[in-house]
């Protein structure tokens, strides 16, 4: 009779995750033992079949009742048992076992169902051997796998040598009944209280890579054996330090891990065996547990060994409440569903795992899988002693393997240098190895470039006499307003005029020696004019904008102390009051031609001021930042290069002068013979207007900074324009926001990215369409220009991690206008070239692979200081907390950016009011001293502002405005009062649930969750599944779920249905129906496609009977292609089909190559040209009927007593398909479409494909057959084909889908990033 027990706390949280994720086989753990000897295969046997039935476990079975209560029985009915499997006669044996290994370890099981142990002896010939285990990780953990290893070395050698073995394995019992006694104990209560308090105040759980943690069925995987020198050093370090040396390893990859996430703190994982003063120690089972462990970053001042032995310290503290669980913490913490994770990647020591010993042979141990794998975990095999591997597990959806490589690399470099510094701080450690040190400082920095050694006004006098005749300026007052036009002859005279009337008017000798003329014109002629005049006459131009009150213009005036003024009229009795105002010149006022008596204008030098423009300033005074001549010519010249501008262009001019941004808008196009138009003063604010001067002027280039091209790809007129490049700069470039202007506007478009500090832009990269890269790269840069990566202590940082971005090279600024000071802390010595500066950011940035020349690019993550840029604009929020200090109004405010409920920036002020407050007073002062877009939006009164630890203001502990925070709802619609209704039921709930409330934040956990499930099923008469529930927790979106659900078809029909949700940022599958015209026979193969991307299955139109039979397998195609055009504007297009879908997914091919649209993966699982069936006699009704079975996924030769409607429907029901449960009328359609799809095939002839072809070969079948896969060869520009060890009808099944899958997500990958 078996025993009953209910489910180990220790299996509760596997058992809902394996539920959760059915179809991943690594909820397996599997090992191999090659074995080279002479083994005594009958005394091996005997062996492991004695360990086998001492080890309880392995005999569980599964069961679910009613009430989602799990138990499990331990029955000795049909024990597992070792099988030999001889190879030793097959031509290449390890193959052979390998191929057998691979399929039996990557099958997923069924806990309820399926065998949960394997153990299988391969014998290959010559001595060899390979022993093969495998067992669901319900029943077993690593450290049990030694156990069963050690025991059966132990009974080998009694059987062999005669000696004692020692006692038997454990009870399995006394297992569950320690687990029960720990739950009622007082022990567990404290351990709560304990973990309560340890992770009170944690993190948000951050990780080594960006992206969900979800596993899935596969993982990469590197491995190296650490050297003898670095084993022996890392012993005598813990011995020095007295730590246990697997303490010493987890706080040094720990260590390492907090390093390359950059966050003050982080949390890994650590396993704990769990069987330490219990009964478990001599028991085969699921124990260990995964500990949080809480690593905060070292002190600049703090030793090495004591950063060791507070991690040594804390781990300590955990073991001895190490039994509560992982699963339970979690519930505890409120962090179930929604992928909220309780630690990061895994940091697993195994100091007790050695070699199998059998004595007479040699062994060597291979791990295969110990669970799934989130996100990465390193893992430590070995004694410390003899041996010590690190292996590094990680999910390819996360990581490449070139990744693993790297981290590899640098974690043992990491620990290395760690060992060899003795006590000294970690802080003081290099984190990039030799090699990524040169790449990332060196290798990709390499952008010498001669540049003409000239200043601006010669490039320009250049090209005012080679295009002299050709038009050069351009302007209209209003959008459809009349047009002015100079000629490049023209804008010379005008130029050079006003040229020389700057020069009498500073009676300098000439106006150089950085003079600086101030220009506040609007946007017109007379501002180009200006600009170029006062270049052309070696003086330095300061722009100011008349918008601007007059007080901040008063203080930017007092800073520059300009010679001399260029002023509207409009503007001029205003301007010239402010305090420190230089005489001024209305356009009246100049002259339009050039006295030719007068000579030429000044040779200017390189070094020589070009501009100053007043940037934000964190002490509340705006900085002037001053740019030569040599700095902004290279920044033209590398533009006028690497973007071909020449006389065709036309570029618009539409940013505001103060903005460095059009510092190459006024210049690029007078080095270039091109056209400058200019906007109308306002114009740029509307994106109507800009469409309509596109559209009028017929231009070529312009600019946006990505907020207002959010709003230009918004306009309905914007719509189907034709530009030739499109530069963005002075924001974040966002992925959604470059796919929308691709879909709206038919140009390149390129994001740029500089400060002010350094001419403009350093860097730049091509927003490609279809690069679904996020966030969007910055690029790599320009010419004779060097980007650092560097930590605190200016170190060069690898890619992957955040660090401060520095530039360096000849476009840095001279420094700040009388801020000697701030240019002195800002520009600082460049440690890795003698003699030069480099401008500290204070943006946040990192390197990653690939991208321009494949050297790399750098991506922009925000700002490290409260500097923040709204609307391309850069604001130090301290400049706006000066300004409304100085009210009197308050006693203190800090000023922070929020999001607005649109995604919109907005500027939010915290003051603590003084008697004299008044909110309406404060911010009619911010407006009189501050531009309009440094006012702020909202304003929260505080009593006190919330600190830091060390005095700092605490700017995460500012709460939202109400203008912008979300605002809890009440359940609305019949679906979220029926759905709140049973949260308070299950729940036990007294409160009001609002529509907003998360089922797991409330108390739920997975028992309940099941209980949800089926009372869902009840209620709305639908079951979404318990993933759907993981992934919405939240009443109204789980409610919009179960609409949606009833809005479909309940039949599970339409043409198009999607099989899996995956990762928009991937273009989706699309999958052709088989023989039957359903698409469900895929749903595994989606199911483990879901974490990358979306997989849509086409579906037969005559399904529905009352649809006429398609015409042809040609018209089929353009209906399908029809379809995924619908729902995939853009390619690449990947299409699947299984035998008869294979055909039509040809088909679809040639079609869309018709339609000019670029194709992806064009895949056929087992499928063959038309020819082969000509002959065919039509198929019978019974033999329809069977294709029923081949859809749900078995195979009908296994089946031959299925042959009438009735008993295939009642087999299918009681298999669980869901096509057992289809309504008659249904089946009556599957029949239809089998019948019909005899004649579709013999009618149908294969079109060429100009594309490639991948043929996916059933390699099992067809072996005595005329059909072979290079029947494809003259229908397709190339043939791939790939062999999978399967029938035909086995192709959909779970095994063969986990193959297929990979092969098609490798592929699909490499084709996208061909065309990125």
């Amino acid at each position: 009779m078996s025993e009953v027990y209910p489910l180990l706390e220790t299996q509760e949280g596997l058992w809902f995750a394996q539920r959760l994720d059915a179809m991943n086989p690594l909820f397996n753990t599997g090992q191999l033992v090659h074995i080279q000897g002479a083994l005594n295969m009958a005394l091996f046997e005997q062996a492991v079949n004695q360990t086998l039935l001492e080890a309880e476990a392995l005999h569980l079975q599964f069961r679910e009742k009613d009430n989602g209560e799990v138990e499990q029985l331990a029955t000795r009915s049909d024990p597992v048992k070792l099988e030999l499997i001889d190879l030793s006669q097959v031509s290449d044996p390890d193959q052979a076992a390998r191929n057998a290994i691979d399929h039996d370890t990557y099958s997923p099981d069924d806990p309820t169902a399926d065998t949960l142990a394997v153990e299988q002896l391969f014998v290959l010939g010559g001595d060899r051997y390979i022993w093969y285990r495998r067992v669901h990780h319900l029943l077993i953990d690593g450290y049990g796998m030694t156990l069963l290893n050690n025991r059966v070395s132990e009974l080998y050698r009694e059987l062999v040598e005669e000696k004692p073995a020692g006692s038997p394995l454990g009870s399995y019992a006394s297992v569950v009944a320690d687990d029960a006694n720990y739950r009622q104990s007082s022990q567990r209560g404290k351990a709560a209280e304990f973990w309560q308090q340890y992770m009170a105040g944690v993190p948000e759980v951050v990780s080594l890579a960006n992206g969900r943690a979800v596993s899935v069925s596969r993982f990469h995987r590197q491995s190296q054996l650490l050297p003898a020198v670095l084993l022996n050093s890392l012993r005598q370090r813990a011995d020095s330090a007295g730590l246990p040396w697997p303490d010493l390893v987890t706080a040094l990859t720990a260590a390492y891990c907090q390093r390359f996430i950059g966050e003050e703190e982080i949390v890994v994982g650590v396993p704990y065996m769990g069987r330490m003063g219990n009964d478990s120690a001599r028991v085969p089972a699921m124990i260990m547990n995964v500990l949080p462990l809480r690593i905060h970053e070292p002190l600049p001042e703090q030793g090495a060994d004591a950063f060791f032995k507070t991690v040594a310290r804390d781990m300590f503290r955990a073991r001895r409440h190490g039994r509560y669980r992982s699963e339970q913490l979690r519930r505890d913490l409120g962090l179930l569903g929604g992928h909220r994770r309780l630690h990061g990647p895994l940091i697993n020591v195994m100091p007790f795992e050695k070699p199998v010993r059998l004595c007479g042979v040699e062994t060597e141990l291979e791990i295969l899988s110990t669970g799934p794998v989130d996100d990465m975990t390193f893992t430590f095999r070995g004694d410390g002693e003899n041996r010590l591997l690190l292996e590094i597990d990680a999910n390819p959806n996360l990581y490449s393997a070139a990744d693993l490589q790297a981290h590899q690399r640098r974690l043992l470099s990491f620990i290395e240098a760690c060992l060899q510094a003795g006590d000294a701080p970690l802080s003081s450690l290099s984190l990039a190895t030799q090699e990524e040190e040169q790449k990332w400082i060196r290798s990709v920095n390499q952008t010498e470039q001669v540049v003409p050694d000239v200043s601006l006004p010669v490039l320009m006098e250049q090209c005012f006499a080679r295009y002299a005749d050709r038009p050069a300026l351009t302007f209209a007052a209003e959008v459809g307003g009349t047009v002015q036009t100079l000629s490049y002859a023209e804008l010379e005279q005008r130029t050079r005029a006003l040229a020389q009337q700057l020069q009498q008017q500073l009676q300098t000798g000439g106006a150089g020696n950085d003079q600086l003329v101030l220009v506040s014109l609007p946007r017109s002629l007379e501002l180009v004019i200006a600009l170029l005049a006062v270049v052309r006459a070696g003086a330095a131009y300061l722009p100011i904008d008349p918008a601007h009150p007059d007080e901040r213009i008063a203080r930017i005036v007092g800073s520059a102390k300009p010679c001399l003024a260029l002023i509207a009229e409009d503007q001029r009795a205003r301007l010239t009051a402010v305090s420190g105002m230089p005489e001024a010149l209305a356009p009246g006022q100049w002259q339009h031609s050039p006295d030719e008596s007068q000579g030429s204008l000044p040779e200017v030098d390189l070094a020589n001021l070009a501009y100053v423009i007043y940037t934000s300033g964190s002490t509340g005074e705006p900085k002037g930042v001053m740019i030569e001549h040599r700095a902004i010519v290279n920044r033209l010249e590398w533009m006028r290069t690497q973007y071909t501008f020449n006389e065709r262009d036309r570029v618009l001019q539409k940013t505001p002068a103060t903005f460095d941004v059009s510092v190459w808008e006024f210049f690029l196009p007078f080095i270039s013979g091109a056209e400058l138009v200019v906007a109308p003063p306002e114009a740029h604010k509307n994106p109507a207007d800009i469409a309509a001067l596109i559209r009028r002027f017929n231009i070529s280039t312009l600019h946006f900074v990505p907020s207002m091209l959010n709003v230009f790809v918004a306009e309905p007129s914007a719509h189907g324009l034709a530009v030739q490049r499109v530069f963005c700069s002075g924001e974040e470039l966002t992925q959604g926001l470059c796919e929308r202007f691709h879909q709206t506007v038919s140009a390149e478009l390129h994001n740029l990215y500089g400060p002010t500090e350094a001419a403009v832009d350093v860097s730049y990269w091509q927003a490609k369409p279809g690069d679904r890269r996020q966030p969007v790269p910055i690029g790599a840069p320009v010419w004779n220009t060097r980007l650092y990566v560097l930590d605190e202590q200016l170190r060069a940082l690898p890619a992957g991690v955040t660090g401060e971005l520095y530039l360096a090279g000849r476009q840095l600024a001279r420094g700040y206008l009388g801020r000697d000071d701030l240019t002195e802390e800002r520009f600082i010595p460049d440690p890795f070239v003698n003699g030069e500066r480099m401008y500290k950011t204070g943006d946040l940035a990192r390197w990653v692979e690939g991208g321009v020349a494949e050297d790399g690019v750098i991506e922009y993550l925000g700002r490290s200081d409260h500097q923040v840029k709204i609307r391309g604009l850069r604001i130090e929020l301290g400049e706006i907390e000066t300004v409304l200090m100085a009210s009197g109004l308050i006693e203190q405010v800090g000023v922070l950016v929020q999001e607005g409920s649109a995604g919109q920036k907005l500027i939010v002020a915290y003051p603590v009011p003084a008697e004299s407050y008044d909110e309406t007073k404060l911010l009619a002062f911010a407006r009189s001293r501050l531009p309009d877009y440094m006012v702020p939006a909202a304003v929260v009164t505080l009593p006190s502002l919330p600190v830091t630890s060390n005095g700092k203001l605490d700017r995460r502990a500012l709460p939202q405005p109400e203008m912008i925070s979300p605002q809890g709802r009440a359940p609305i619609g019949e679906t979220e009062i029926k759905l709140a209704a049973l949260f308070s039921t299950l729940l036990k709930l007294e409160d009001e649930i609002s529509a907003e409330s998360d089922f797991f934040a409330l108390g739920g956990d997975s028992l309940l969750a099941v209980q949800l499930m089926q009372r869902i099923q009840v209620q709305f008469g639908m079951d979404p599944g318990l993933g759907a529930l993981f992934e919405n927790p939240v009443l109204a979106e789980l409610a919009s779920l179960i609409d949606a659900g009833h809005r479909e078809t309940d039949n599970g029909l339409q043409p198009v249905i999607r099989l899996a949700q995956g990762n928009d940022n991937h273009v989706p599958l699309f999958v052709v129906h088989p023989a039957g015209g359903i698409a469900w026979c895929y749903r595994q193969l989606a199911a483990l496609m879901s974490d990358e991307r979306s997989v849509y299955g086409l579906q037969a139109p005559s399904l529905d009977q009352g649809q006429p039979l398609p015409e042809s397998i040609d018209a089929l195609a353009m209906t399908y292609v029809d379809h995924m055009l619908a729902i995939c504007p853009d390619g690449p297009y990947h299409i699947m089909g299984w035998s008869v879908g294979g055909i039509i997914a040809q088909a679809m091919a040639v079609r869309l190559k018709q339609l000019g649209k670029p194709t992806g993966v064009i895949a056929m699982l087992d499928s063959y040209p038309s020819e082969c069936w000509r002959a065919e006699a039509e198929p019978t009704a019974e033999e329809a009927l069977g294709a029923l079975l081949a859809i749900a996924g078995f195979i009908p030769e296994d089946y031959p007593k299925l042959k009438t409607r009735e008993q295939i429907v009642e087999f299918l029901r009681q298999s669980g398909s869901p096509l057992g449960a289809l309504p008659p009328v249904v089946l009556d359609g599957v029949i239809r479409v089998v019948l019909d799809v005899n004649r579709l095939v013999r009618g149908h002839y294969h079109q060429f494909l100009d594309a490639d072809l991948l043929h996916v070969c059933a390699a099992l079948d067809h072996q005595d057959s005329e059909l072979h896969p290079d029947l494809w060869k003259g229908y397709a520009r190339q043939l791939d084909v790939v062999n999978v060890p399967f029938l035909h009808g086995q192709l959909t099944g779970p095994e063969a889908s986990t193959q297929v899958a990979d092969i098609l997500l490798t592929r699909m990958k490499a084709v996208e990033q061909t065309t990125d």
